[in-house]
């Protein structure tokens, strides 16, 4: 095969922050031709966020690679027209707004599906498009809240409550997004008129069904269980060296393993019945304690010698040296327009067949949009009256992949 697999198709990316233009994302580095909208007196919230150089954030890098970017005005009636001209030639259309905003701006996903059967409509709400919640602001800290996620990161010892230091419920949204996009994608091609369909994704429920085979193992069973069993979660813990940290999980080890590359087999071979643990949080004290007298090699290499799982605490500024990383390329480098040199991991996905699509580009605001008219027709004079009226915005272009 000589196409990536989503070569040939267009995705209409009108979100922003990262739910939409993540997923949007993750079909460019599948080969999509993607096309992110902003309004240029609105521009996109990661433009302005986080470390930059050049004029360029990393927090908009890292969402946008590999997209073309057309910056128009959605409020007005030309650039309704033009959005709308875009949704009729997409495949796939991605929107993240509260359900009924998207129509401000043209794009009414009954009305785009009516003038584009084969349209993939994705709206990614926090709550859904129903219910008493689904008119309300969301970010990603409130659905962790409402989904349980803070409440499993509660500290045993002092009860307190804690979110992830990072956008997860954000970022699952999207992978869930673009799962169910490849899926409605499928669909269409054994449908025999090829029909798209407005296709929903909540955070809310996307965040739910990601905790919930592990983190809801004890709330799955309605009333009594058979037989009550540890939690895994429970006895997550970091273990200190002498000159760093390790993590291990005792009971998954296996724990004989675990025991014996402690040098104390006896740990476990005092246990009367080997397949009950009497009391997990006294081995996890025997452990650190060993482990506290070792260095980070020593540690690793005892327990790798038991074939017991086992990792250091890599720093961030140290996850691309890590040997499986460099080995694999996992993390690649490149000099980018206008940040300069910059690291991004490559897609998670290893195709047998298509060729594999590295995206290192981002766009500057609006550094295609004199491109992406001429594609719908519009001539450069036109063009220009656009720009002179502030429904469009052109930039200068930078380098290609």
């Amino acid at each position: 095969m000589s196409a990536a697999p989503l070569a040939g198709l267009r995705v209409l990316d009108v979100s922003s922050v990262i739910s939409g233009p993540l997923t949007a994302m993750l079909l460019a580095d599948m080969g999509a031709d993607v096309i992110k909208v902003e309004n240029p007196s609105a521009p996109d919230f990661t433009r302005a966020t986080g470390n930059s150089r050049g004029g360029m954030t990393a927090f908009y890098y890292n969402l946008n690679r590999g997209k073309r970017s057309l910056a128009v005005d959605g409020r007005q009636q030309k650039g309704q027209d033009i959005l709308r001209a875009l949704a009729d030639q997409s495949d796939v259309l991605i929107e993240n707004m509260r359900p009924g905003k998207a129509a401000r701006i043209g794009l009414d996903p009954d009305e785009c599906l009516e003038r584009n059967p084969s349209l993939i409509y994705a709206s990614i709400t926090g709550y859904g498009s129903t219910g008493p919640a689904a008119g309300e602001p969301v970010y990603d800290y409130v659905i962790q809240a409402v989904s349980g996620m803070v409440d499993l990161q509660r500290d045993a010892a002092t009860g307190k409550a804690d979110l992830t230091r990072h956008f997860l419920a954000d970022k699952l949204s999207s992978h869930a997004a673009s799962e169910a996009i490849l899926a409605a994608l499928f669909a269409r091609e054994r449908d025999s008129q090829r029909r798209g369909q407005h296709v929903e994704i909540s955070m809310h429920e996307a965040n739910l069904a990601f905790l919930w085979p592990d983190g809801m193992m004890k709330q799955t069973i309605v009333g009594q269980a058979d037989v009550e069993a540890i939690y895994p979660g429970d006895y997550y813990r970091v273990y200190p060296t002498t000159d760093g940290e390790i993590v291990v999980m005792p009971f998954m080890g296996p724990v004989e393993g675990v025991c014996r590359a402690m040098g104390h087999p006896e740990w476990f071979d005092g246990w009367p019945d080997r397949s009950v643990v009497p009391d997990m949080y006294a081995l996890q004290d025997l452990v650190a304690a060993k482990v506290g007298t070792m260095n980070t090699r020593e540690a690793l290499a005892a327990f790798a010698s038991h074939d017991v799982p086992a990792g250091p605490v890599v720093a961030l500024d140290k996850v691309h040296e890590h040997p499986q990383a460099q080995y694999r390329q996992s993390v690649l480098e490149h000099d980018v327009e206008p940040l300069g040199r910059v690291r991004n991991p490559r897609p998670p996905w290893r195709f047998g067949l298509t060729p594999e699509v590295v995206h290192s580009q981002a766009a500057v605001m609006g550094e295609h949009t004199a491109e992406i008219l001429n594609e719908l027709g519009y001539d450069n004079s036109t063009i220009a009256a656009l720009s002179e009226a502030g429904v469009i915005v052109e930039a200068e272009s930078g380098f290609a992949d």
